[in-house]
């Protein structure tokens, strides 16, 4: 076999290889669904959850929540049967907001209370075609979540300014790591910001990060990557494994 011909067979092996790990044919074997465009837009992200432009500049995709019944503590009847995912990105970061019912806010200024309302997304660290497992990703396969909870204090983040006059609560943003249920861990660098308004009976949390970085384990948005949501209510006495749950969604970056 000449040199010329061991190049082509090495390159077409190296574009196969590549278009096997095109994160976007979840679609086509339904590993993963619906796809969340993200949208693009030249000024800064929008971070307060009731800026006009979330409902005017982006695509609303609603997002069916299911129960946990893969670990215990299993929970076959959450609360949030649904939520609305929206997303936008500049040239250098990405805004992603969730929206969903909730007839009760459920928040606490001491840390003292563990039922309050909360909401994560997750992503893989690394990109690939064999996602991990939704359970909080699996051994060698990372997952990166950012998690809010309605909790404040010294802690907490300031709730983002609401044009609308009306009262934040203080937010916890964690920006988190994990390799299989029960391995949960903060990382020492923490770089998701965000803030969430309850109003009309609803929840909107907005999450904001810088599009790359140089933490490895962060999830870096190159290209389109999967994500996975979950919503706990409070006053359902929501905790840990006891949640709706979507699974690997996509989101779809041009």
């Amino acid at each position: 076999m000449t040199r010329k011909i061991k190049l082509a067979i090495a390159v077409l092996a190296l574009f196969f290889s590549a278009c096997a790990a095109n994160v976007e044919d979840c679609l086509k074997d339904e590993s993963c669904g619906p796809a969340i465009q993200v949208a693009s837009y030249d000024g800064s992200l929008p971070v307060d959850p009731y800026d006009p432009f979330w409902d005017a500049g982006t695509v609303a995709v609603k997002v069916e929540l299911g129960p946990q019944m893969i670990t215990n503590p299993k929970w076959p009847n959450p609360s949030a049967k649904e939520v609305t995912v929206r997303a936008v990105k500049n040239n250098d970061g990405i805004a992603i907001m969730l929206e969903w019912d909730d007839q009760t806010k459920s928040s606490n200024f001491d840390h003292s209370a563990l039922y309050v309302d909360r909401a994560a997304v997750m992503f893989p660290v690394t990109a690939d075609k064999e996602s991990p497992s939704i359970t909080m990703g699996e051994s060698g396969k990372p997952v990166n979540i950012w998690q809010w909870k309605a909790i404040g204090g010294e802690r907490g983040q300031p709730g983002v300014k609401d044009n609308s006059n009306i009262k934040l609560a203080y937010q916890t943003i964690e920006d988190l790591n994990a390799e299989g249920y029960s391995t949960l861990t903060d990382q020492n660098q923490q770089d998701v910001k965000g803030g969430a308004v309850w109003k009309n009976n609803k929840w909107r949390l907005v999450f904001t990060r810088s599009l790359t970085n140089g933490n490895a384990n962060d999830v870096q948005f190159k290209q389109s990557v999967l994500m996975a949501t979950a919503v706990w209510n409070g006053s359902n006495k929501e905790l840990n494994g006891q949640k709706g749950i979507a699974g690997w969604l996509l989101l779809k970056i041009q």
